[in-house]
């Protein structure tokens, strides 16, 4: 009899095991560094053999990957959605699925490990500034990738940074918050690759 799967097409016995390890890791990271976290504590408190842990991760590090991973795909699949003709409101929208997405996927990574914004995750967003630089060069028509990507860069950086600013302190409302990132966000690619500001 096959296993029975969730809507991800993943087995629903391994979904719960990964749950509970990544449940796990996020209380202990509430007091202690992830650094210092051993299997054996973690497995411990997430209610499985060192085994069960290995069968699914090499190290703890890897838990914390594979999170990231999964972020950066489903931001992938916001960013694969901008519409060419308008940048603002495609940003806007870009800033309120984030919070859904972070709210109801991602709320203890953030909430307790607070990556480096500056490490790897950032490096992982390459490949989405790649994407967004292509569309602009598809939107705007005369402009170098290398222009367009320099101004997707500067634009995914700033509105990521404000994004988890702004998730930390709930400060301006939601939609005031997505507004001023959607504005910024576009300004700074109009002026970097339309050398004007709107």
């Amino acid at each position: 009899m096959p296993y029975e799967k969730n809507r991800h097409g993943i087995d629903k016995r391994v979904a719960r095991t990964k749950k509970a390890i990544r449940a796990a890791l996020f209380e202990i990271a509430e007091t202690k560094d992830i650094a210092s976290i051993t299997v054996s504590e973690l497995s411990r408190k997430a209610g499985v053999n060192r085994r069960t842990f290995y069968t699914h991760y090499t190290s703890i590090t890897d838990i914390v990957n594979e999170i990231e991973s999964e972020l950066v795909e489903a931001l992938r699949g916001i960013v694969l959605n901008f519409r060419d003709n308008n940048f603002c409101e495609c940003i806007y929208g870009v800033f309120i699925k984030l919070n859904e997405l972070v709210t109801f996927d991602f709320e203890y990574y953030f909430r307790h490990l607070r990556f480096d914004m500056e490490g790897a995750f950032v490096g992982r967003v390459s490949e989405i500034i790649d994407e967004l630089a292509g569309k602009i060069v598809k939107s705007v028509g005369d402009v170098s990738f290398e222009k367009a990507r320099f101004a997707a860069t500067y634009a995914v950086g700033g509105f990521i940074t404000a994004f988890f600013e702004w998730k930390n302190k709930k400060v301006p409302t939601l939609e005031e918050a997505a507004t001023f990132a959607s504005m910024a966000a576009e300004d700074s690619i109009r002026a970097v690759v339309l050398n004007k500001v709107s």
